[in-house]
Formats: structure tokens, C-alpha cells, sequence
């Protein structure tokens, strides 16, 4: 071989580099599709690779023929397989630019949906509900990323509820591109359904016994997600624990039952918390509270609280011991000492009580009580002291949406108590209280709240019903523009004795300014009397701001008592939920 023969093959790799080189561009493509609108050129768009650098022709070439099969697969994917596609690639001032002018030609259209389910789950309500949610339907256009959708959507569920050895024994689409149509079938043999076995805890200092009634489903129960998650935030809000973990073990399972483990850690045995605040019902206050959160094995707990303001002291103990179910049932001993003196209003009082508190799955909450007070109280020109037993029952309902600063929400609370002489009690009293809070916002910027409060206390001595029990308006949360508890009946000096009924209502309207800042408007209006016919209800009205601080939402009002000929202005001040 020569010289000249063995350089041969060099040169010619060396003119081919150099001609490479002298095409190379380094741009990315500009894209245009022509032809087709709304979701087929977005899913045109979606398939299309427009992020290359394109650095000869010969690549360029490859990229068009590539670019030509995705717009093929992005028009199939919605029913389009008799489309006309002309692609044309060039350079323009330095960048490729791609044109694709399209004519996506008929569309397939779905004629029959098969969807049908074997096995176990052949009886499952929940693949029933599952089948009216598909979004296969015949008479439509057909959708690959549907069909795929409804796939994994039979999939999902039957994994969801515990069937982990199905399998599709079919699932295709049958397509006739000439005639325009397409059947569609899926059919999901599920197999058996597991069952959920055994919970087994990690080691706490809490019976097994007590530990297996947080547990809400029973051995032997049908396997799901649902129940699964719903034990791990059973263990999490039962208040015995700082950290939970609930497993299932399939690979250990005997025949169709899965054993449950649930890794569990103690949160601290004792809790002591304190608080500052400032109203301007009660002004500057303290509270110092103390928790022992599982006084022993079986789950019981204590909780005290001091507390103290200018017009309200108390120290309050409870002893709550669970029942049947710890979360929503549960029975609390009470005992406790308050003193409240409210300018010529005072009373000190002593209770002791037994109460029972259910949560049903429909958010009411039922509590039945029996309570002894005695009550040493005065109001202007009236005093005593009487003791009384109190049984009673309330129901109470609280929803919201949005947090500790809700948006949209409401509550509810009805109840009533009574004494009896026959009892023992010192007078005879029947007490009704209805409240009812109601929040709704239009977008974030437009809030309406509406709150009423009515009360009633049938009596055989009004004047031995200790003040703690009567009814009074004004305040914050009362009749905004009027001092705390200044409202109601009086006596012959003029000082406030408190009434018998009670009627208030409050409308607000808030508006979105700036971040968590909001700007209101309000009318309240209402007193506590002493019939029926004797009702003269003040009005109080203003405006205020709000802000949503991250221990609840600061309301600062100012607000005119404009019943009364001198018009009082107040300023009030709360932190809190609405309800």
C-alpha cells in the first residue's frame, strides 16, 4: 500500500468532519402546528421534543422522521388514525424552525364499554360506584389516556380494598380504523379479598385490652387502605402518643389474613403549659395548666388549670376515664372553684360534677351531666347563697373549613339543666340556651358572619338563682359597644341584676385588604329581660380589623352603643376562632 493510499481514509473522515462543522447551528426548535386547535394541538404540542440542538442536516433529518411518529402517537392517543401530516424543517436566522400543518381526518369514536368485575369484589359496592366514574362512556371520542385512566383506576382500588391477587383477564381496545369505531373492554378478576388480623402494638405502658379499643375494626374485618390510615390517626389523636407508624404485613400473612403492626411512641407523661392574654371582657390574664396524660394502665388522665384576670380566678380540675371508645366516649369527674366579680355583680361558687361526652360519626357531640353548685352571689341589691343539684344534657355541633382562621363554618349548641327542690336543690329552675354561629365566605375576599344567642330560665324564686345561672348581655361576644355583662334588668339603684331570657344576634361583614389582614363591618343587637313582653334590645355597631395570627385570628373592634342618647364607644379586643 502507498503513502497516498493509506491517507486516503483520513482525508476523507477529516472532509466530513469539516463539513459537519460548517453546518453546525446549536439551536433548539421553534414549533408550529397548524390545522388542529384545543386539545389535540396541546397534546401535538406534549409529544413534540423541541428541546435539541440540532448540529447537522443529517441530524435534522433524523429529527423530522422522530417528530413525524410523536405527532402520529399524539394525534392516535385521542382517536385520530387517519390523519395528514406534512412536517417541514428548516433554518431561520439561526434557529430550526418546525411547521407541521395537520389534517387530523375522522375521529374514533367509541361504540361498546365492557367493564366487568369477577371475584370477590364482583359484589363490592365500591367497584360499582367506581364503574359510574369512568370516563369511558360509548358514543365518545376515543381517549387513550381514558381507557389507560380507567385501567389504573381498577387497579388502584382493587389494591385499596384488599385484593392483591387480581389480574385483568382482559382489558383491550378493539379498534376498526376503516369503519371509525372502537370497543372497549376490561375485565378485572380480583381474586379473594384479605383480611386485616391481629393488632399487635410495640411496648407501652398501656393494657392490651385498652390499647385493642383504639383499634377500629375487628379481626376478621375486609382489608383497606382506609381502615388502616383510620387506626393511624386514631392512635395519633387518642393523646397517649408523640409518634405512630401502622404497617401491614402481606408477605407474612396466614391464608387471607394480614397481620396489623402498630409501632407506637409514649408521648411525655406530664404536660405543664401556661398562657398569657388580654380581652377586653376580662382584661390582662394568666393561666398556668398541669396534664398527666395516662394516670395509669388502663388510660385514665388528669388535667388542672389556674387561672386569674381582674374580674375571674378559678382552679378547675377533671379526671377522664375513657370507655368504650377512647376517642368519642368518655366519663370526666369534675371539681372546681371560681370567683367573678363584674362591677357590682360577684360570685363565688363551688362545683362538682360527673359528665359523659359522645362524638358521633355525624360530628354531634351529646354530653349528660349531673353537677352540685353551690353559689354565694350578689347583684346590686340582690344576694344569696344557693346550693342545687344540676342534672343536664346538651348537644353541640362544630364545622369548619380553613383551620384556626376559618373561612367557612358553622356551630351549634342547645342545651338545658334544671334543679328541683325535691331533689334537694334550694330552688326549682329549668334552664334553655340555643346559640348558633354561621360563617360563609364568597372568594377570598368577601366574608359574612351571623351569630344568634337565646336563653331562658323557668323558675319558682327568680331571686334565688345565682348569678352564674341568669342572663346578661354586653361584650365582646355579646352586644359589641356595651361594657361586659353591663345588659339586662335592674334594680331600683340601677345596677344590673341579670334577667331571665336572653336575646341577641350580631351580623358582620369582613373584607381581604393586604396578606391575613381584613377590614369589618358589624350590627349587634339584643339584651337579657324578665318576660316576654319587657324585651328593649340595645344596638351596638362599628367596624374593625382582623388579622390572622398563627394562634387564631385578633379582633380589634371599635364599636357605638347608638341605642342609648349618649352613645357609648368601647374598645374591644379578643384572640380566637370564631366558633
Amino acid at each position: 500500500m502507498t503513502a497516498a493510499s493509506r491517507l486516503t481514509p483520513w482525508l476523507v473522515c477529516l472532509g466530513l468532519a469539516l463539513l459537519m462543522a460548517s453546518t453546525r447551528t446549536d439551536a433548539s426548535v421553534r414549533v408550529s402546528v397548524n390545522g388542529v386547535e384545543g386539545e389535540v394541538r396541546d397534546n401535538v404540542l406534549a409529544f413534540i421534543d423541541a428541546d435539541v440542538d440540532l448540529d447537522s442536516e443529517l441530524a435534522a433529518r433524523f429529527y423530522q422522521d422522530r417528530t413525524r411518529r410523536q405527532v402520529q402517537e399524539a394525534l392516535e392517543a385521542l382517536g385520530y388514525y387517519q390523519a395528514a401530516i406534512a412536517l417541514e424543517l428548516e433554518p431561520v436566522q439561526g434557529d430550526w424552525v418546525l411547521s407541521a400543518d395537520i389534517e387530523p381526518g375522522p375521529r374514533i369514536t367509541v361504540r361498546a364499554v365492557a367493564i366487568r368485575i369477577s371475584g370477590d369484589a364482583a359484589d363490592d359496592e365500591a367497584f360499582a360506584a367506581l364503574r359510574e366514574r369512568l370516563p369511558l362512556e360509548s358514543g365518545q371520542g376515543l381517549d387513550h389516556g381514558d381507557y389507560q385512566s380507567s385501567k389504573r383506576a381498577l387497579r388502584n382500588l382493587a389494591i385499596e380494598r384488599g385484593y392483591f391477587d387480581y389480574r385483568f383477564s382482559q382489558a383491550e381496545l378493539a379498534i376498526d380504523v376503516d369503519e371509525g369505531w372502537t370497543d372497549v373492554t376490561l375485565e378485572l378478576d380480583s381474586g379473594d379479598r384479605y383480611m386485616l388480623g391481629e393488632v399487635g402494638f410495640s411496648s407501652v405502658p398501656l393494657r392490651a385490652s385498652f390499647l385493642q379499643r383504639l383499634v377500629p375494626f375487628a379481626p376478621g374485618a375486609p382489608y383497606s387502605a382506609e381502615r388502616v390510615a383510620e387506626l393511624n390517626r386514631r392512635l395519633l389523636e387518642s393523646g397517649y402518643f408523640d409518634d405512630a407508624v401502622v404497617d401491614t404485613r402481606r408477605e407474612a400473612a396466614e391464608g387471607e389474613r394480614i397481620p396489623v403492626e402498630a409501632n407506637v411512641g409514649m408521648r411525655d407523661r406530664n404536660t405543664v403549659s401556661t398562657g398569657l392574654g388580654y380581652s377586653t371582657d376580662e382584661g390582662p390574664r394568666v393561666r398556668l395548666g398541669f396534664t398527666r396524660h395516662y394516670v395509669n394502665n388502663r388510660g385514665h388522665s388528669l388535667t388542672s388549670e389556674v387561672r386569674a384576670s381582674p374580674v375571674n380566678q378559678g382552679v378547675n380540675a377533671r379526671y377522664r376515664i375513657p370507655l368504650g371508645d377512647p376517642l368519642n366516649d368518655n366519663l370526666s369527674v369534675n371539681a372546681g372553684w371560681d370567683n367573678e366579680e363584674v362591677d357590682d355583680q360577684a360570685s363565688e361558687r363551688y362545683a362538682f360534677g360527673l359528665s359523659r361526652r359522645q362524638e358521633f360519626t355525624s360530628g354531634w357531640v351529646r354530653t349528660q351531666s349531673v353537677r352540685y353548685l353551690d353559689e354565694r352571689f350578689s347583684a346590686g341589691e340582690d344576694s344569696g347563697r344557693s346550693a342545687l343539684l344540676m342534672p343536664g344534657l346538651s348537644f353541640s355541633r362544630t364545622r369548619s373549613r380553613g383551620g384556626i382562621d376559618p373561612f367557612r363554618g358553622d356551630y351549634q349548641h342547645y342545651s338545658i339543666e334544671g334543679s328541683a327542690r325535691a331533689l334537694g336543690s334550694d330552688v326549682d329552675i329549668a334552664r334553655l340556651r340555643l346559640g348558633n354561629t354561621w360563617l360563609r365566605s364568597i372568594g377570598r375576599a368577601h366574608r359574612f358572619q351571623l351569630r344568634a344567642d337565646l336563653g331562658g330560665i323557668a323558675t319558682n324564686d327568680f331571686d334565688d338563682v345565682p348569678t352564674s345561672l341568669r342572663f346578661f348581655a354586653g361584650g365582646d361576644q355579646s352586644v359589641r359597644g356595651f361594657s361586659y355583662r353591663s345588659l339586662g334588668p335592674t334594680d331600683a339603684g340601677g345596677e344590673v341584676t341579670g334577667g331571665r331570657y336572653l336575646a341577641t344576634g350580631s351580623a358582620e361583614y369582613s373584607y381581604a385588604v393586604r396578606g391575613n389582614w381584613r377590614l369589618a363591618l358589624f350590627a349587634d343587637a339584643g339584651n337579657a329581660f324578665d318576660g316576654p313582653d319587657e324585651l328593649d334590645p340595645e344596638v351596638g355597631t362599628g367596624f374593625g380589623l382582623r388579622w390572622g395570627s398563627p394562634v387564631g385570628p385578633l379582633r380589634v373592634d371599635i364599636a357605638w352603643g347608638v341605642s342609648r342618647d349618649d352613645i357609648p364607644v368601647r374598645l374591644h379586643l379578643s384572640v380566637g376562632p370564631p366558633f
